[in-house]
């Protein structure tokens, strides 16, 4: 038996009502509900997530489905930060 991870995304859902948030429990993992912005948080995986907005599109309760950015993000910005920074840094004190 091997112990395989799978890459998962974040949706956020927007709600009507929040009282329909345990429904969206059957797509994936329910992770964060927010009651004064009517916002749900789920997790699901990643192969099925078109399946699965367009699944979650279809319910009345439901005014937007948001993806989470964060995997397709780029994690290697630490050399390119510093560079601007110093450059910025060694215009400001030629002057």
């Amino acid at each position: 038996m091997t112990f395989e991870i799978y890459p998962r995304r974040a949706l956020y859902i927007y709600l009507k009502q929040i009282r329909h948030a345990p429904q969206l429990k059957k797509f994936g993992y329910l992770s964060y509900v927010s009651h004064k912005m009517n916002v749900a948080m789920i997790y699901v995986d990643d192969k099925d997530i078109d399946e699965q907005i367009k699944k979650i599109k279809q319910y009345k309760f439901v005014k937007k489905v948001l993806m989470s950015p964060r995997p397709d993000i780029d994690p290697d910005l630490d050399n390119l930060h510093d560079d601007i920074f110093f450059e910025n840094y060694d215009e400001e004190s030629v002057r």
